[in-house]
Order: C-alpha cells, then sequence, then structure tokens
C-alpha cells in the first residue's frame, strides 16, 4: 500500500501497483505539458473501497509515500491498463511541437 500524496494536502491511499501508475502517469503528462483527470480506486481507513479523483497536471504536485499494507487493497486491473494506454499515448505526443504560450 502506499499514500499517493496530492498537492501537498489530500494522502490517499491506495495500492503499490496503482499509486506507481499514477506517478508515472503524472511524470508523463509534465514532460508533455498536459494535464487529466484519473479516478483513482482507494481504500479508506476502515477498508472499503472508493474511489477519488484526481487533477493530474505540471502544476500540481504529486509525491508517494509508503503506508502500512493491508490485505483490502484495491481492485486496479482495469485502472492499471488504462493508466498504460494513457501513459502511451501521451509518450507518444510531441510536446515540442506546441507554443508553450497557448491562450496568452
Amino acid at each position: 500500500m502506499k499514500y499517493v500524496n496530492y498537492a501537498g494536502a489530500v494522502r490517499v491511499l491506495t495500492g503499490d501497483a496503482v499509486a506507481d501508475a499514477v506517478i508515472r502517469y503524472a511524470a508523463a503528462l509534465h514532460q508533455s505539458r498536459l494535464s487529466d483527470v484519473v479516478s483513482v480506486p482507494t481504500t479508506d481507513e476502515f477498508g472499503a473501497a472508493n474511489t477519488v479523483e484526481l487533477l493530474l497536471a505540471p502544476a500540481v504536485a504529486v509525491a508517494l509515500e509508503p503506508a502500512p499494507d493491508d490485505d483490502l487493497e484495491p481492485e486496479g486491473g482495469a485502472f492499471l491498463a488504462e493508466m498504460r494506454r494513457r501513459t502511451e499515448a501521451v509518450l507518444a505526443v510531441d510536446a515540442s511541437r506546441f507554443p508553450t504560450d497557448l491562450g496568452r
């Protein structure tokens, strides 16, 4: 289990593989100057499954920290496949082709 520390204010408890997928996707988005909203499978303090929506964007800090292991780790198979697909799609975009001053 790991905590996804989001924007320095929120700690989201989730499984190791899910947390690792979130941080990899956040890094890919940052590298490509893109953002996205993801619904992350989580576990609350009582072990109940839940989801939290996170905005992943270059200006939003995301970090991981270890959490106590729990047998009630959230299911993440579909989430992990979707994160892999999104990460690969973002990394396939050549961000240097886009101006950095869009909308200004």
